[in-house]
């Protein structure tokens, strides 16, 4: 006769699983309650210095960096999208001194995707690539996001470096740590947090840039004034105000090599007390629970979607009104942010039939908590907090006043 009866074996085996999952959340909590305890046991990311930041030529600090520290990889990957490598690659080409292998993929935000990687990685493999091998990621934004996914979660990691082209991705993306991609529409909801081995940034890289993502990168710039920095707010507002009609991209573009390395010195700033977005980080994220839902909605729905830029810039607007709502922000200070954005992207305006989804939308959103939306305000320029729970009502009205 048997020990145990088939539906006594069923009824064991869902007990054995239920108390492995059980198991596993008992482990996962006590990790995390160490962690919040000691940092230091959870993982080296937290331990790990930033990253250099190199403000070079980037043909010639490639060259340097792989005289000095190509004799470990075995194999060298360039990951472009299909602008930079027609544009950005031939500034590097005299500083590949190893012969590499060039990854191209589609350009824009619909191409930040799990295909993407999965391409990359299959890349990757055709070529040889081991754990010793390594990746440059050359473009702007979203190439390096998805670059650094892919690379540290190949083999469970590669070693990568970030070129950035593009000023967002100079002041923002390609610093910090942090990769992904989007999934179904949602933004970066697919990622990690792994820092390159350098970020080299060479300015002139922006004169290949068009007048609208130039702007775009301003976007962060403006972003990292008013949570960190009145002064720069105040050099930016008065530089846009200056330039007048005249196209950004040349008027501005002097002012740079001063005010990008400022704008990397408050991001790191932040990242290095907070890399896991416990607390402080969070800041960062100024006009980006607005701005990624009108991103979203409008990636969803629109044939010619909106860009990022534009769409943090009206997420700005809606957040500073809900700053002088909330947390005592004065109204000559929402005024000219709401005039700085508007002038950045002038004809930029909300759908009304979009509101409720992009309510929905945040609610989903990484950033939310249980279903609800936290937001990073400001109680003066420079002066940031964070605000959990904000009335969904207000959040309407904020829309409203964005197109007022």
């Amino acid at each position: 006769m048997a020990l145990i009866e088939p539906a006594d074996k069923d009824t064991l085996y869902l007990f054995c699983l239920n108390m492995t999952v059980v198991i596993r959340i008992i482990r996962t909590s006590a990790i995390y309650i160490l962690y919040l305890s000691d940092p230091t046991v959870m993982n080296d990311f937290r331990n790990q210095p930033l990253p250099p930041v190199l403000y070079q030529n980037a043909g010639k600090a490639i060259h340097h960096f792989l005289e000095r520290e190509g004799v470990r990889f075995s194999r060298l990957f360039v990951l472009t999208d299909e602008v930079t490598h027609r544009y950005c690659l031939p500034v590097l080409l005299d500083g590949l001194t190893q012969k590499f292998h060039s990854i191209v993929i589609g350009a824009g935000e619909q191409h930040k995707t799990l295909d993407t990687c999965r391409y990359v990685w299959q890349q990757l493999i055709e070529h040889g690539a081991d754990r010793q091998s390594f990746l440059i990621n050359l473009g702007g934004g979203m190439v390096t996001d998805l670059g650094g996914y892919a690379a540290s979660s190949f083999m469970r990691g590669i070693r990568f470096l970030n070129i950035p082209t593009s000023l967002l991705g100079m002041v923002d993306a390609a610093v910090g740590g942090k990769c992904g991609v989007d999934l179904d529409g949602y933004k970066n909801m697919i990622g990690n947090f792994a820092y390159p081995e350098a970020v080299i940034i060479d300015t002139a890289f922006l004169n290949t840039l068009p007048e609208k993502e130039f702007r775009c990168g301003m976007v962060e710039v403006f972003k990292h004034g008013l949570i960190a920095d009145e002064n720069l707010w105040n050099q930016l507002r008065d530089l846009v105000t200056d330039a007048n009609h005249l196209p950004w991209s040349s008027s501005i573009l002097q002012e740079m090599n001063s005010i990008i390395p400022r704008a990397v010195e408050i991001k790191n700033n932040i990242v290095g007390k907070d890399p896991f977005e416990q607390n402080i980080r969070k800041y960062l994220n100024f006009g980006h629970t607005i701005g990624h839902a009108i991103e979203t909605y409008s990636l969803r729905h629109d044939s010619d979607a909106v860009s990022h830029g534009e769409a943090v810039a009206a997420g700005m607007v809606c957040e500073s009104f809900l700053s002088t709502k909330l947390c005592g922000l004065s109204f000559n200070s929402l005024t000219d942010i709401k005039s700085l954005m508007k002038r950045t992207f002038p004809s930029m305006h909300l759908k009304h039939e979009a509101f409720s989804e992009m309510i929905h939308l945040m609610k989903v959103d990484k950033k939310s908590d249980s279903g609800e939306v936290s937001f990073p305000l400001i109680s003066h320029i420079g002066k940031p907090e964070l605000v959990k729970g904000v009335d969904a009502d207000l959040i309407y009205e904020s829309f409203h006043f964005f197109n007022s």
